[in-house]
């Protein structure tokens, strides 16, 4: 799979997200804490922009019907009976830039 530079780390200071744009993808960037993770934008619910949620540790909740996932597994932490899982894709920090591996 591509790794793909999505961002300047410097433009996600820990606590933050940022929407950042690659391959005809919507991606947020999450730091949390130093750690780098990154998802789909849309969120898998009913599709509302995650970049517009709040972010608290590694779960970002969505800004429509308050459902929170973790941003390292894409698992729904506020709904057991959710059909399916936020995208996620593996994300590293590489000379100042922030990578993220797309299918």
């Amino acid at each position: 799979m591509p790794q793909v530079r999505v961002a300047a780390l410097a433009e996600v200071p820990p606590g933050r997200m940022l929407l950042a744009a690659a391959e005809q993808r919507k991606i947020v960037v999450y730091n949390c804490g130093g750690a780098i993770y990154a998802s789909e934008n849309g969120c898998p619910h009913l599709g509302a922009a995650l970049s517009e949620g709040v972010l608290i540790g590694t779960e970002v909740t969505c800004p429509w019907h308050h459902w929170s996932f973790d941003v390292a597994t894409g698992e729904c932490t506020s709904n057991p009976l959710a059909p399916k899982p936020l995208t996620v894709f593996p994300a590293a920090m590489r000379d100042g830039d922030v990578w993220v591996e797309l299918p």
